[in-house]
């Protein structure tokens, strides 16, 4: 992007800066000096944005600006597979069940756009049956054939999906069927559907509400429960027996406001089912301080002469709450320097966040003004943000040393080496230059140095380059901005006029922190004879980094032929049906690991107890049937 400029000098020369017209993350760069646009980060059209709105701000040296926008479109390839939810589909027929029944629908995801993300599916060899027929184009199975004489049977099918680039689904859906007698009724639940609400803020394993079903008869003893769908991620679990749900992760209203759950019942054998629908709502609580868009802090530079009443800048806050929770009300607080006049100059508008000229200026009284401006949310209790202004004031004649620009803006690496040159700050002394459209005076009569504060502790300045340098070593999980204020000063031994500027330094995140395991070591109990692709248990983990570094798959680290585990959630799940007396516990150990480069990993172990059922009768084991015992 570039702009120009008639000016000549200092004045003449532009630079660049970059903003979101929309607000949120800015995955962009630009370079200040040429205009030139890069990506800062990995685009992923997926999982984020697939067009931006961007803002490019050319000012030149006198600060005077122009604003063009950009839009940016994320094209997309095909980098994700179709997955399967649910797994494993469970269904009963009646054998009076007339060929045509719709059966089951089967359903993979897949996030990418066009031919890219059309997904189409077929029957295994393995897994197949030539009872049923699947719509390729909807994963709806039907039955093609009548059920005479598949009394008491489960019938299972294997279903693949493909979409339009030629990726599979890692893990093929199960389609198990019981065909029961025509005589045999399923279970009924009490509501056709249920109604819940959870606060967001319960503690793991809290009871949200129970859903009950019996037979026509009346009777419930028997009947068994399981989440069928709906819940992919794994927030809730419900009891198999008593029907009671629970919370089984954190909630966060934020990220997930309901969700529509599909219960089962199940009874008898081979089972029958019933289903019911469950939706539960995560009511809102007030976890969420306001946020600024774009940053939390800004410059600006102001002529002396502006007119009072003036609206200088509109500060822009969210707030990620719902309700009362995220209404906003602002207020001036601190006017830095200029002490208590400095509230008598500014005002800021409760209501919509305008900070507007009150007051007359001076630069010779005061140059510059920090003005610190609190928002506040409507819960309870009551969370607020800072917003930082800096107001830089220009006078009317002469004045000090101008920089560049007023606000630089950096990212800096984590762990970057201590005495570290990462950016060259220039002001140059408009005095000395007369801006009489030569070249603008040497920049070697400036001197230059760091306002002392709390963020300034960590870097320096080379007094006679202006080079910032990292001082103290960086850590983004302990702190991931510092906005630091150069002052420029003129004259030898800078007892001249003084300018200043701002530079705002993001620390990105490095893969430094491994994943860490809730539990090294996970207990966990299941039933002998359920049906394969049944779940009973789930490790979770969680890893101090951001972004890609932070985003964790789980596997076993020997492959198991009884159990599997789901890369994304972390469920453990059955791959077949158990036999206690063939062997009664099993222990697995499982891999966590990030997205970093090169990923960083933990293990833990899972020990599995296999639950008794009563599927043996007694066996006489020290007389045979047919020999005679003679007692005396």
């Amino acid at each position: 992007v570039s702009a120009t400029d008639g000016d000549r000098g200092s004045f003449g020369t532009i630079t660049y800066t970059l903003g979101l017209s929309s607000g949120g993350t800015l995955p962009f760069t630009i370079t200040k000096e040429t205009g030139q646009l890069c990506t800062s980060t990995v685009l992923d059209r997926d999982e984020g944005l697939d067009k931006f709105e961007l803002t490019v701000t050319a000012t030149d040296g006198g600060g005077l600006s122009s604003v063009s926008r950009v839009r940016v479109t994320v094209v997309d390839i095909n980098d994700n597979r179709p997955t399967f939810y649910p797994v494993l589909y469970m269904v009963s027929l009646s054998t009076h069940s007339a060929p045509g029944t719709s059966v089951v629908k089967v359903t993979a995801n897949d996030p990418d756009a066009g031919e890219n993300g059309r997904v189409t599916y077929r029957t295994l060899p393995e897994g197949g049956s030539n009872l049923f027929t699947l719509n390729k184009d909807t994963g709806v199975i039907s039955l093609s054939r009548s059920l005479h004489g598949k009394t008491n049977t489960v019938i299972s099918m294997v279903i693949s999906a493909e979409d339009g680039g030629g990726l599979t689904a890692p893990v093929n859906a199960r389609v198990n069927v019981s065909v029961v007698a025509g005589s045999m009724a399923s279970p009924v639940f009490e509501q056709g559907q249920y109604f819940f609400t959870v606060s967001e803020d319960v503690l793991r394993g809290t009871a949200v509400g129970v859903v009950r079903a019996g037979t026509k008869s009346g009777v419930s003893k028997g009947i068994l429960y399981s989440i069928s769908s709906g819940d992919p991620d794994g927030y809730f679990t419900v009891d198999s027996t008593s029907g009671t749900i629970r919370t089984a992760l954190p909630l966060d209203h934020e990220t997930c406001v309901s969700l529509d759950l599909e219960i089962q019942a199940r009874s008898g054998s081979p089972p029958a089912y019933a289903t019911s629908h469950v939706r539960i709502t995560i009511s809102d609580v007030n976890d969420n301080a306001p946020t600024f868009l774009p940053s939390s802090s800004e410059s600006l530079l102001l002529p002396e002469i502006t007119k009072m009443g003036t609206v200088i800048y509109r500060i822009q806050a969210t707030d990620k709450d719902s309700g009362h929770n995220s209404q906003l009300s602002f207020d001036l607080i601190s006017a830095g320097a200029a002490g208590s006049s400095g509230q008598r100059t500014f005002g800021v508008d409760r209501g919509s966040g305008e900070v507007r000229l009150i007051g007359s200026l001076s630069y010779e009284s005061v140059p510059r003004y920090d003005l610190q401006v609190v928002a506040k949310d409507g819960g309870a209790p009551q969370l607020s943000s800072t917003f930082t202004l800096v107001v830089h004031i220009q006078a009317q004649n002469a004045q000090g040393p101008t920089f560049d620009t007023l606000t630089y803006r950096v990212e800096l690496r984590e762990n970057t080496p201590l005495n570290t040159r990462f950016l060259q700050v220039r002001a140059l002394n408009r005095e000395a230059s007369g801006n009489t459209g030569s070249s603008p005076a040497s920049s070697s009569s400036v001197s230059y140095r760091l306002r002392p504060d709390g963020d300034a502790a960590g870097f320096g300045i080379m007094p006679d380059t202006g080079w910032l340098f990292v001082r103290s070593s960086l850590d983004r999980e302990v702190k991931d901005m510092y906005l630091l204020t150069v002052l420029a000063t003129s004259g030898p031994g800078g007892g001249g006029r003084t300018g200043s500027a701002t530079v705002r330094v993001t620390v990105t995140d490095e893969n430094d922190n491994s994943p860490r395991l809730s539990q090294e070591r996970v207990f966990l109990a299941v039933r002998e004879n359920l049906l394969a692709g049944t779940g009973f248990g789930r490790v979770s983990a969680t890893d101090r980094d951001a972004g890609l570094n932070a985003r964790l798959t789980y596997r076993l680290f020997h492959s198991d032929r009884h159990f599997q585990i789901n890369s994304q959630t972390g469920e453990i799940s059955t791959r077949l049906a158990l036999d206690r007396e063939q062997q009664s516990s099993y222990q697995l150990v499982v891999v966590v690991q990030d997205g970093g480069t090169p990923p960083r990993s933990a293990t833990g172990t899972a020990h599995i107890t296999v639950l008794d059922d009563n599927d043996n009768a007694p066996n006489f084991t020290h007389a045979r049937p047919e020999r005679e015992l003679l007692l005396q």
